[in-house]
């Protein structure tokens, strides 16, 4: 992995240059993806436990209190704030990820306080912090016999001037990523992988590679499909949640459901041995017709 800013195209084969749009794409990626941090506190201990998420959905509330952090703690609240919808994986918020699966029931003690994303956390030395404030925690999309990870978690700020900012971002990204789609349809290239996240919990970071295996779990409903990739992409626990840009994916959109975000709790096989990292989250994909 290389740090995103020093070096965006890593390891990127000179075969993907007719893609003019990547390296905007990717900067809107970026801008999109931050680090999830969750703090622990109990009468003996205080743990902080990092990942990664995307920001996939903003909605603008008007003329009402802003429920964020620093709005509570100074009893001082804005008027007006946006919702921030964060896609990212179950395990970073509840290790017992197993168990809440089967049982339903997700970190039944969680509060919005012990929860924030930094954003633009892109370099070690980084001193501006721009934080976005855990609001409610979405439970997982759950299944019958298929394990899903996935999760999300709604984040608030009353920065405006942030929220215009990602805003233009997360529409450039929906834009980008049709030309893209079309653009791979045309030249027949659907194999490269990319990942940016925060791994350990250091600045955001990009993982290049290809995706190795796909797995089809169920047929949802016309055209779409739940499945889930596995890749050779170099990544770390930090990483978990984290966007995956799979080239020639036919996404379903930015509904509730989106994507597939990396999981580095799940395990798959190299030579007959199970490693953990290498998989995506269950995602759902939408075969539509480009003209």
């Amino acid at each position: 992995m290389q740090t995103f800013v020093g070096n965006k195209w890593t390891n990127i084969n000179a075969r993907y240059k007719d893609f003019n749009q990547l390296p905007e794409f990717l900067e809107c990626m970026s801008s999109l993806t931050g680090m999830i941090i969750v703090e622990e506190v109990n009468k003996t201990s205080h743990t902080t436990t990092t990942g990664s998420g995307f920001i996939h959905k903003i909605r603008r509330v008007n003329q009402k209190d802003c429920p964020c952090h620093e709005c509570s703690k100074n009893g001082n609240q804005e008027k007006g704030f946006a919702i921030l919808t964060v896609t990212t994986v179950l395990h970073v918020f509840d290790k017992e990820t197993k168990k809440a699966l089967e049982t339903g029931m997700i970190v039944e003690n969680w509060e919005p306080k012990n929860t924030k994303v930094r954003l633009f956390y892109d370099e070690e030395n980084e001193e501006n912090k721009t934080f976005i404030y855990g609001y409610k925690l979405l439970e997982t999309d759950k299944e019958i016999n298929i394990q899903s990870d996935w999760c999300s978690v709604e984040c608030v700020t009353h920065d405006m001037k942030l929220v215009q900012e990602l805003e233009a971002k997360l529409n450039k990204y929906m834009e980008l990523q049709g030309e893209i789609y079309r653009k791979s349809k045309e030249l027949s290239l659907n194999d490269l992988v990319i990942i940016i996240g925060h791994p350990h919990g250091g600045p955001k970071m990009i993982s290049v590679g290809e995706h190795t295996n796909k797995k089809i779990l169920k047929e949802v409903r016309n055209y779409q499909q739940w499945c889930s990739y596995e890749y050779d992409n170099i990544t770390c626990f930090g990483n978990s949640g984290s966007p995956i840009f799979i080239l020639g994916q036919p996404l379903c959109g930015f509904g509730y459901w989106f994507g597939h975000p990396h999981n580095h709790s799940k395990c798959f096989t190299v030579d007959e041995k199970e490693v953990k990292g290498g998989c995506s989250s269950v995602g759902v994909e939408h075969f539509v017709e480009t003209n």
